[in-house]
């Protein structure tokens, strides 16, 4: 903890008349398993700071969030999703160090949302939960849309919770050193995205020549450890959302050439529609939702979708978002998604309100039906938390 507040004292004075937000606050989770060797409770204080100040045409940011998890000690660390300066000229900026992207249009899950690592430390089953990486990127803005050049210098080692935690699905020991096909190699991308002037249309287009964002396992013999190996490949992206009346249609493709002789060539994609039955009960709206997700490999020879720990491989969703519309910002998310190849399913419930505007309450429900020869077990899973924000 010592080192990471060197780096917050040096920017600290940077930041002497600021803009700043940020939130504190725990989670309490129980869970209910059959596993002998795992916790059923967990308790965690977790905290974000966010502070951006402008000078002339240039703006700093400074983020960083804090988990201490009561039992769980590799739950016992900072990030710094953002920590970065950028400069704004007439029509495009520049933008050197730290942040956090998010690409992609359908809602359980955002296959082209490739820049930046999952956060395995925080709740594996929220996508969002994403580590900063270091990086520069140039955009040009026209009057629609926008090019970005971005390379990212530096892969993220991805770190998991403690063997004891119901969501380290590892069988083995792990060493959080990441392997690289090509040792410390930027990847590159590049993006164009936009949208439609007589059309409600948004849409974007990316090319990747860099490290992936799926991994694999492998087993070091020296330390008796699993280690993540990260592999290169060409990668074209796209992701679109048009709006039709009461309807959004969305969806998300990728096709990758890899450079590693385990990994065959795929494709990916997502598919899905958001109806909309506004006004029902008073002033409340019900979305319906419906998604599709299909993972094609081209060389059956080489590791299986199950083996690279894909998730949403031929995965078939339905759901609902009743949407409130109070002063709270309430909200009820909930769905189940099948996985049509191995039989699993997993049902989710979500509660989101504010209380007195300055607390944000979150109830969530999970249960997680595995395959008998899933990495997976049968659990289920009671979360609460509570944040203030400032």
């Amino acid at each position: 903890m010592q080192k990471l507040l060197f780096p917050i004292l040096f920017v600290l004075p940077l930041f002497a008349e600021v803009e700043y937000k940020g939130n504190l606050g725990f989670e309490a989770d129980y869970f209910e398993h059959d596993l002998y060797d795992k916790r059923d409770n967990a308790f965690a204080l977790r905290g974000e700071f966010e502070a951006k100040k402008t000078a002339g045409d240039g703006e700093f940011k400074l983020k960083f969030k804090g988990v201490w998890d009561k039992d769980d000690q590799e739950r016992r660390y900072v990030d710094f999703s953002e920590f970065y300066y950028k400069y704004n000229f007439e029509d495009s900026e520049l933008l050197l160090g730290r942040n956090t992207l998010f690409w992609g249009a359908l809602e359980v899950y955002n296959l082209v949302d490739v820049f930046n690592t999952k956060d395995a430390l925080d709740d594996p089953f929220d996508y969002d939960k994403k580590l900063g990486v270091w990086n520069i990127s140039w955009t040009r803005f026209f009057d629609n849309s926008e090019f970005s050049i971005l390379l990212r210098l530096k892969e993220e080692d991805q770190k998991f919770q403690e063997s004891a935690s119901v969501f380290n699905f590892l069988p083995l020991p792990y060493n959080s050193d990441l392997m690289l096909q090509y040792d410390n190699r930027p990847s590159l991308f590049v993006r164009y995205s936009g949208s439609g002037e007589e059309i409600q249309i948004d849409y974007a287009f990316m090319y990747e020549a860099g490290y992936d964002n799926q991994r694999y396992f492998g087993y070091e013999y020296e330390s008796s450890k699993l280690r993540q190996y990260a592999y290169w490949v060409n990668k074209l992206m796209a992701y679109t959302t048009l709006i039709l009346e009461d309807t959004i249609y969305k969806a998300e493709g990728a096709y990758a050439i890899s450079d590693d002789v385990q990994v065959s060539d795929y494709l990916h994609v997502g598919l899905g529609l958001e109806h909309t039955l506004y006004g029902i009960l008073e002033k409340k709206d019900l979305g319906l939702l419906v998604e599709y997700y299909g993972y094609y490999q081209f060389n059956d020879t080489k590791f299986s979708a199950r083996e690279l720990g894909v998730l949403f491989q031929n995965d078939l969703y339905f759901g609902g978002r009743f949407s409130f519309n109070d002063t709270a910002g309430s909200e009820i998310l909930a769905g189940v998604d099948f996985d049509l190849d191995n039989h699993e399913k997993i049902y989710f419930l979500k509660y989101d309100t504010r209380v007195l505007d300055k607390f944000k309450t979150e109830f969530q429900y999970q249960h997680l039906s595995p395959d008998a020869n899933s990495l997976f077990h049968e659990l289920d899973h009671i979360k609460l938390a509570v944040s203030y924000y400032f």
